[in-house]
């Protein structure tokens, strides 16, 4: 695989991924037809092999070497495994009032009202 072949797929494969964290449609065209999942994003897939849609694999993170290498090794194994990693939430938490007295769209509230020359 040349480096522009490599970096072809590696685009297509990562807005494939972004698509099914953001469209519900396409989420369930993976689980449906993850092979003409794979053609709406451009990824091509030998003929003859059977594309196995492999979602959230707990406790690993998504390696882009390995699916990579999955992708070169379709044509001989007969078989594509497509991963797509679960979207992880961010941690929220609460502010209490003490912290949202200290900060104020980002700057102590000492300093929030008054005009950069009277802070020197």
């Amino acid at each position: 695989m040349t480096p522009r072949e490599r970096a072809v797929f590696v685009a297509a494969y990562t807005n494939l991924v972004v698509d099914v964290w953001s469209n519900p449609h396409s989420e369930r065209q993976l689980a449906d037809d993850p092979r003409g999942l794979l053609a709406r994003h451009g990824v091509p897939v030998p003929a003859g092999t059977r594309v196995v849609a492999v979602r959230d694999v707990a406790g690993s993170e998504p390696d882009l070497d390995v699916q990579v290498r999955y992708w070169q090794e379709a044509t001989s194994t007969g078989e594509l495994r497509l991963v797509v990693p679960a979207l992880t939430e961010l941690a929220t938490a609460e502010l209490d009032e003490a912290e949202l007295d200290s900060v104020v769209a980002g700057v102590q509230s000492t300093c929030a009202c008054c005009c950069p020359c009277c802070c020197s």
